[in-house]
């Protein structure tokens, strides 16, 4: 017998066993009193994860209330309704888009008068006052080290920024780097500048 005979019928005997094998196995699974070993996916069982963030749409909902820290390690309380509407900005140092939209949030904060709070859930506290110092941020800077706006509000991506009514509501929320144009929008009508 030559050698590519003997690799063809080596070949077919693999393919016969591998066949009638799984044809075995697929006849095992069949037997419907024992589900020992057997996986059942359901999908109306599953269960979104909280501390996973999905930047779900919470606009109409009560801003959660949430503790905090200052710059200066101070416990702070974060939407806690004031009767005065409020920014609230997710950022870190290392966002680019956090970065560019700085500008827009400080002349926002100058043109409104409206409450301007930037959450930072990573930075060091030195590492964000440097930063607030750089782009001349004149707004309460504020750290979360622990997560616990982000898991209480979902927040997925940065920047984030949601606006809040007097009562606690939120009005708006945006995903992503926020304009100047777009501040106005949400702004004006509040500072009644229509």
């Amino acid at each position: 017998m030559t050698g590519r005979r003997r690799f063809l019928l080596l070949a077919a005997a693999i393919l016969v066993v591998s066949i009638v094998g799984g044809w075995l196995l697929s006849r095992a699974g069949d037997d419907s009193s024992s589900n020992e070993g057997v996986v059942v996916l359901s999908p109306g069982s599953t269960s979104q994860d909280p501390t996973i963030g999905t930047n779900a749409l919470k606009t109409g909902k009560a801003f959660p209330v949430v503790q905090v820290e200052s710059l200066d390690g101070e416990p702070v309380t974060l939407g806690e309704p004031t009767g005065e509407p409020f920014l609230v900005n997710f950022w870190y140092s290392t966002c680019e888009p956090c970065k560019r939209e700085m500008p827009a949030l400080v002349a926002a904060q100058d043109k409104y008068g409206i409450n301007i709070v930037g959450v930072n859930p990573r930075d060091t506290t030195q590492l964000a006052r440097d930063f607030a110092e750089d782009y001349g941020i004149t707004y309460s800077l504020l750290r979360d080290p622990n997560g616990a706006s982000l898991v209480a509000l979902g927040v997925g991506t940065f920047p984030m920024t949601y606006l809040v009514s007097g009562d606690g509501t939120i009005l708006e929320q945006h995903a992503g780097e926020i304009t100047a144009t777009q501040l106005d929008r949400m702004l004006a009508p509040i500072a009644g500048q229509q």
